[in-house]
């Protein structure tokens, strides 16, 4: 919310300064009408945040260590290290400071807060404002009927005004005046009244309250009621000789006075802002380039306005690092090299790989800070150049950095060979590999990857697109199963029971404490699964303070945790499919978070289908050993 504010709030001011600066010249180029519709078509910047991607400028030092702070504070990176690397401690890997966290209600609800008096307090004042004046100046006898307005006489107004919304009127003050003036001051207001220039006005006058806080809003506010005169001056002298213009422009002079409250349309208006109209009405444009003006200028200044407002809202370029995008090979920090070399290229019993492993469109791994949707999953591995197996495989070369790295691919994935997001996953893996560091570890990594470079095959095993992906299961002894996958566009919503949908408040967990129930908070009401029902658990949105979450099914009678996912990521669905024992009970949710913070959240139940009674996944989570 806060950003939605800044960015419009800076949109409209840049470009509103824009027309406000250069108004004289634009609206004798395009025209007082075209100006008017132009200054109002700004008013939207104000309200809709649009945006270009722009590079951000961030010093590229900056970037690197604010990647490597935002993994290194993180329990959930802290919980993945010691699953890769079992011969450190918990402890040794766990954040030796408390981590700071940053819970929704402090600072941003004090703001907002803030922002919700203003609006309020502004809006009660233009409302207070307009209808004391409104009581007082409909004060005053009925003179006439034109356009189907009542024309009323008031001693309270000092110049011609249309007042009201569902049932406007026009009042004029009660003066002498000729019978040709009255007549241009009445077809000036009918044509405010065609314009719908009251709506239109508390419309500018709703921007404002929402922007109270930016004194540019105050401005276009300005601008827009001149704007309106400018419009409405062309409409009326468009077919008027040199002489008539004068008689109108006295006729305006003659009521010009102090101005009235904002939602009216009247004559009265400040010296130079009449002088700037008189100009207008004698000297006005009606050149071919006119139309094609009005077209360009706010394309013009909305393009300038909207790649400001990018540029500082730009965010800084998501640096590669083992938990946002970085795809590592594992290295056991126990044993030798050449004893890492061979267990890589699967001459061990101990191999590695990276199965289940999830890409995004620019081939960087899905992870705790690189939450994007996904292109790919794919199967990968290290395999000596020598394996007969591998040989059988469609092969070809890239050049990474120098070197020339010989890439396979198996029966599934063959059709990729020519695939750019598969290229750049390679390419963005390599590099990353070869400048890695071990800030805790002291091995030469580069080295280890030069070595797999030059004895091995980089093998791609399985590639699949969102629409193939599936669920990785797992039966539990009780008859009961549960599973989880990447969100994706092909995934069931045919929802049965509507348990929660929307943004959940958590709470900071204790990490890797199973939750009982106490801990934690419940997300909707408790629920019944019934036989041939599936509980999908999609984790919609998460954020870099609280990358992950834990969720936790417990048996409302029972008490017993039934289904636990200490870190389930953002874009993921959980599963949990009930067995015999199971059915027909009631459920509840648990949910917490690394640190207060919120998440978007939905969880319902389904009809089960064929893919959460397929046999489970002997598949593991990418970068374990098998």
């Amino acid at each position: 919310m806060i950003k939605w504010l800044l960015m419009t709030s800076l949109a409209g001011s840049i470009a509103s300064l824009c027309l406000i600066l250069l108004k004289t010249k634009l609206a004798a180029k395009c025209g007082g009408r075209c100006y008017y519709y132009v200054s109002l078509s700004v008013l939207l910047l104000f309200l809709v945040p649009l945006h270009i991607n722009v590079p951000a400028l961030y010093p590229q030092s900056l970037i690197q260590e604010s990647g490597a702070a935002s993994f290194a504070g993180s329990p959930a990176a802290a919980a993945e290290t010691r699953v890769l690397e079992p011969s450190v401690s918990s402890a040794d890997r766990l954040p030796t400071a408390g981590v700071v966290s940053s819970p929704v209600g402090s600072a941003e609800n004090w703001i907002l807060g803030g922002w919700v008096g203003g609006f309020v307090v502004l809006l009660s004042f233009y409302i207070f404002s307009y209808f004391r004046f409104k009581r007082k100046a409909l004060q005053g006898m009925r003179i006439d009927h034109a356009g189907g307005l009542n024309v009323l006489a008031s001693q309270n107004v000092h110049s011609p005004m249309l007042i009201g919304f569902f049932r406007p009127q026009i009042v004029f003050p009660l003066t002498d005046m000729s019978m040709e003036n009255y007549q241009l001051a009445l077809e000036h207001e009918l044509i405010h009244h065609k314009q719908k220039d009251a709506w239109l006005k508390l419309f500018a006058v709703l921007v404002n309250c929402v922007h109270w806080f930016n004194p540019i809003s105050y401005l276009a506010l300005a601008n827009i009621s001149e704007a309106c005169e400018y419009s409405v001056d062309e409409t009326l002298s468009k077919s008027m000789k040199s002489t008539d213009k004068k008689r109108y422009s006295e006729m305006i002079l003659h009521f010009a006075s102090q101005a009235s409250p904002a939602f009216n349309s009247g004559l009265a208006q400040p010296k130079k802002q009449l002088y700037r109209r008189f100009k207008l009405i004698m000297s006005r444009s009606t050149g071919r380039g006119q139309a094609l003006v009005g077209i360009l200028t706010p394309v013009m200044i909305a393009a300038v306005a909207l790649f400001s407002s990018s540029v500082v809202f730009a965010k800084a370029p998501q640096p590669i690092t083992e938990y946002s995008g970085g795809i590592k090979t594992y290295y056991r920090t126990n044993v030798t090299l050449e004893e890492n070399v061979q267990s890589a290229l699967g001459n061990t019993t101990m191999g590695v790989s990276h199965a289940n492993l999830y890409i995004d469109e620019k081939g960087l791994k899905l992870d705790y800070f690189n939450r994007t949707a996904p292109y790919y999953k794919v199967g990968i591995q290290w395999k000596d150049k020598t394996d007969s197996a591998v040989a059988a495989l469609t092969q070809t070369t890239l050049s990474i950095q120098d070197r020339t790295v010989t890439v396979a691919f198996g029966e599934k994935a063959a059709a990729y060979q020519d695939d750019s997001v598969i290229k750049k996953m390679i390419k963005n893996q390599i590099e990353f590999e070869l400048k890695y560091e071990n800030k805790r570890f002291t091995y030469d990594h580069a080295a280890f990857i030069d070595e797999l470079i030059q004895r091995g095959v980089y093998v791609i095993d399985e590639i699949l697109p969102p629409e193939q992906f599936t669920f990785l299961l797992t039966k539990m002894q009780n008859g009961d199963t549960t599973g989880h996958k990447q969100l994706t566009a092909y995934d069931k919503n045919a929802k049965i029971t509507d348990v929660f949908n929307g943004n959940a408040k958590l709470p900071k967990s204790v990490l890797g404490r199973v939750p009982d129930g106490s801990e934690g908070v419940q997300i909707g009401k408790a629920f019944v699964i019934k036989s041939g029902e599936t509980l999908a658990m999609d984790v919609r949105e998460t954020t870099d303070s609280s990358p992950t979450i834990s969720l936790a099914l417990i048996d409302e009678a029972t008490g017993r945790v039934a289904y636990w996912n200490p870190v389930a990521q953002s874009g993921t669905r959980s599963i949990f499919v009930p067995g015999e024992s199971s059915a027909n009970r009631s459920f509840r949710i648990v949910a917490s978070g690394e640190n207060e913070n919120k998440a978007k959240v939905e969880i319902f139940t389904y009809k089960s289908g064929e893919e959460e009674t397929q046999q489970p996944s002997t598949d593991f989570l990418p970068g374990i050993l098998r």
